[in-house]
């Protein structure tokens, strides 16, 4: 092997993956966003929220470490809890 091979990531290569979280329900929502994504399992390199008075939605952003297997469940995890309204890659 030399530094010219091709090397692509296998499936069970791990990335990092930054996703925002839009939730409803302020501060609440969010907290429960991010026990669900501590649920989860996976390690999450970078987290912030951001709530703001008077507006309705709140925004989780995460990255997270995790295979290209791993990521349409970890989508469909959180978007199964009631406050959450989308999980986007971003």
């Amino acid at each position: 092997m030399t530094l010219l091979d091709d090397r692509r990531p296998s499936p069970g290569f791990r990335m990092h993956r930054r996703y925002e979280i839009v939730v409803s329900g302020g501060l609440t929502g969010a907290l429960a966003a991010a026990e669900t994504l501590r649920d989860c399992g996976l390690p999450v390199r970078d987290f912030s929220v951001e709530v703001r008075e008077g507006i309705p939605y709140s925004s989780v952003f995460a990255t997270v470490s995790m295979t290209d297997a791993e990521a349409p469940a970890f989508a469909d995890r959180l978007r199964a809890h009631p406050s959450v309204l989308a999980v986007d890659p971003s």
